[in-house]
């Protein structure tokens, strides 16, 4: 699994993280990390973790907080307006909806658990950025 060539999977959201999802997490977050001169930035540390402070908020009572997974998206969107096409932000933004859209907040049984594997794809996509030198 590669990014850009595949994309985040609705089942490593719903059904479990598996090697595939790491694999694909790592080759994001070092995606995420490279320059293209001319064209677009490495997406910065501070982005990542802005968003990922608002996970953490949720995650930290979840069953009161949950209504906060469906603002995460208007909140993508500031970012992404907010950049003006500098960095991978765009790219970024694509990726985490479609985690987004894939954790079912109507499914009491499957909602937290959908959430947590969110989370984890999203702490391997932290984890990787900066180990390829995010910044």
């Amino acid at each position: 699994m590669a990014y850009p060539n595949d994309k985040m999977k609705k089942d490593w959201i719903q059904n479990g993280i598996s090697n595939e999802a790491v694999e694909w997490a790592k080759s994001f977050g070092e995606y995420l990390t490279k320059d293209v001169k001319g064209v677009k930035g490495a997406l910065t540390t501070s982005q990542l973790r802005k968003f990922f402070g608002e996970l953490r908020r949720i995650d930290s009572d979840f069953p009161h907080k949950k209504n906060g997974i469906i603002m995460l998206k208007p909140m993508l969107a500031y970012a992404v307006g907010r950049d003006g096409n500098k960095t991978r932000i765009k790219e970024f933004g694509d990726e985490i909806s479609k985690g987004i859209d894939a954790i079912r907040l109507e499914d009491k049984v499957n909602a937290k658990s959908d959430f947590n594997n969110f989370l984890k794809i999203f702490e391997a996509i932290v984890a990787y950025h900066k180990f390829y030198g995010g910044k």
